[in-house]
């Protein structure tokens, strides 16, 4: 009698039983898939029995080449950079110093003619430039003479 087998499309199944040699191909032991396994450095190295000796060299020299070159603009930048800080330091800092010591004194004199037009309208209202109260018909003292009082008055008034 004849055995009939339904066969679904994609599968294909011709073994008899026995391992052929396509098989062995697909098996899933550990052992086998470790076999399989590369990593990229292995590749890597399996490319110097590839690639010929005077290629390599060639390679290797261009690759140093560039990296000495790119070394070589890194120091050079970096001391470029240095040499443009510190000489920036060396002009500018003086500079915004002297800058804001200048607009403190700029301040400082505007304060001061404030304050000597504010006493200039204390005295045309008849106060006394010093802060004391003025007394009504008081003579000012002749040039030469103190005042009885002890206060210290500069020379000249």
């Amino acid at each position: 009698m004849v055995k009939l087998e339904e066969v679904i499309e994609g599968h294909e199944d011709f073994s008899d039983g026995e391992p052929s040699d396509n098989d062995s191909n697909y098996s899933t032991d550990d052992s086998d898939s470790e076999d399989l396994e590369e990593s990229i450095l292995e590749r890597v190295l399996a490319l110097r029995d590839i690639i010929p000796e005077d290629t390599r060299e060639s390679i290797s020299n261009k690759i140093s080449t560039i990296m000495s070159l790119g070394v070589r603009s890194a120091r050079l930048i970096g001391n470029g950079a240095w040499i443009l800080t510190t000489s920036a330091l060396l002009i500018f800092m003086p500079l915004a110093y002297e800058i804001e010591r200048e607009h403190a004194f700029d301040q400082a004199y505007s304060q001061m003619e404030n304050d000597q037009l504010n006493l200039n309208s204390q005295m045309g209202q008849g106060g006394n430039p010093y802060g004391q109260p003025g007394q009504p018909g008081q003579q000012p003292m002749p040039p030469g003479q103190h005042q009885s009082r002890g206060a210290l008055i500069p020379p000249g008034f």
